[in-house]
């Protein structure tokens, strides 16, 4: 069997079309390097070609097996506790639903915002994430113009309307930040610099950081401006893991970097603590009160001392023993960033638990799956994104336990929420997608080509469907 022949049988294994050609190409070489050699053990050509393929093994075989590895990927670990966490979800709103007091949520929306998250999921599955990085500006203005929408406050949160939507603007603003911030670290160049002059030295000035640094802190500052401090620190948490990690696998100048980048943020930091302290005292006493709710139970303490009451007669299965203020009649029913302990009230802590084991299961799964993908774009998405999960999740259920300060975050796919559901669904759409072209990504190729044909080397084969 010739080279042709035996790469038109291997190409014609493998379903994935778009994988056909890298492959042909990888396997075309392989085999010519072995034919090369046979030739300089003085054999003919032809049958140096012919002993080269003889040697690569049966060409059924091998398409079937590369057609085992290189084809989409559905992760469905990962699907199916984003499905846990979506029925505790539906748990919740039907409790909250049929409770004695009157909370805005129903089983039936829920359900609909469940099926527009799964069309809308379905696809940005199907989509090839790659074709994102070349509109990461764009991305990033239409982050801001979505911050910029002029809102109202309801019960403490910022909330905007939009085509007849309300929703508050930093849910959809965040992932989208995230994405245009990766894109952004994907685009830099080192050489891309400009000099000015400085006590007679001439300093370079990387355009690419500048750009980066501004539009991050832009980012930043419309998040505290509309008063959303907590996904201001959650997107600012979200840049520095992406960005750490960026450097980390760069090598070059990593200590130095990092050192630099570390000793900014710290700066930044302390000078806004001492800003908040100065400029609000209600922020600082939250803090404090946070995580000692006693020392002022009838104010800033106040849902720290229902929480602690709650989790002190929390049962391991059903609802709490009666409490000094009714759960039904709390502030925890009717707030979102409480849905936690408002499910350890209602169902006991071993429900509670579930939720908790679901949750960090679900963050192995995203670590794990971000650690595996080769392709680096895809790579950042899934941190960035799983990143974001991450954070959420975990100082949601610390801020519930008064373990964390109270401030308005929620329990991603368990709080309810219309609009941030879809976005969080969208999340891990994106997540799912890096996922799926994994073992594809190297051997992808953009420009299109006819359904039938392979390119070879100078060759173009039709391909014979079986």
């Amino acid at each position: 069997m010739d080279i042709k022949s035996f790469l038109n049988t291997v190409c014609r294994e493998i379903k994935y079309e778009s994988v056909r050609n890298g492959i042909s190409e990888e396997l075309e070489q392989h085999i010519n390097e072995i034919k090369e050699e046979y030739i300089n053990k003085g054999m003919q050509e032809k049958e140096a070609e012919e002993n080269a393929v003889s040697q690569m093994g049966g060409a059924e075989e091998i398409g079937k097996k590369l057609n085992k590895i290189h084809r989409p990927k559905l992760d469905w670990k990962l699907i199916l506790l984003i499905a846990i966490l979506v029925g505790f979800g539906i748990l919740v709103t039907f409790m909250k639903t049929y409770s004695m007091v009157g909370v805005n949520v129903s089983v039936g929306d829920t359900i609909i915002h469940i099926l527009i998250g799964i069309v809308l999921s379905i696809g940005i599955y199907i989509l090839d994430y790659k074709k994102i990085k070349k509109h990461s500006f764009l991305i990033y203005i239409i982050s801001t113009f979505i911050m910029m929408l002029p809102g109202i406050r309801v019960n403490g949160t910022y909330m905007t309307r939009f085509l007849g939507v309300s929703f508050p603007p930093a849910i959809v603003a965040l992932p989208l930040y995230l994405i245009a911030f990766i894109g952004f670290i994907f685009e830099y160049k080192k050489d891309n610099n400009f000099n000015i002059q400085l006590y007679n030295k001439e300093l370079k000035i990387n355009k690419d950081l500048i750009k980066i640094m501004t539009l991050s802190i832009i980012s930043l500052l419309l998040m505290i401006l509309i008063q959303t401090v907590a996904n201001m620190v959650i997107l600012a948490s979200a840049y520095l893991i992406v960005a750490t990690i960026k450097i980390i696998k760069d090598k070059e100048h990593c200590v130095r970097r990092l050192t630099i980048m570390y000793g900014a943020i710290f700066t930044i930091v302390v000078l806004f603590v001492i800003n908040g302290i100065i400029s609000s005292s209600f922020r600082f006493d939250r803090v404090i009160y946070s995580f000692n709710p006693e020392a002022d139970p009838g104010g800033s303490g106040y849902v720290g001392m229902l929480q602690k009451e709650i989790l002190q007669k929390a049962k391991i299965i059903g609802e709490a023993e009666n409490t000094s203020i009714p759960i039904d009649e709390s502030i925890l029913n009717i707030e979102g960033n409480y849905t936690f302990i408002y499910l350890i009230g209602k169902c006991g802590l071993l429900v509670a638990g579930i939720l908790v084991i679901t949750i960090i299961l679900t963050s192995i799964r995203l670590i794990f799956n971000a650690k595996n993908i080769k392709e680096q774009y895809g790579k950042f998405l899934s941190i960035g994104l799983g990143s974001l999960f991450i954070v959420q999740s975990f100082a949601t259920i610390l801020m519930n336990v008064n373990m964390g300060i109270q401030t308005n975050v929620n329990l991603p796919f368990v709080t309810y929420g219309g609009v941030y559901f879809i976005v969080n669904m969208m999340s891990m759409a994106i997540i799912l997608s890096v996922y799926r072209r994994k073992d594809i990504n190297m051997f992808e190729r953009e420009e299109s080509k006819p359904k039938n044909e392979i390119q070879i080397g100078k060759w173009s084969i039709n391909i014979v469907k079986k």
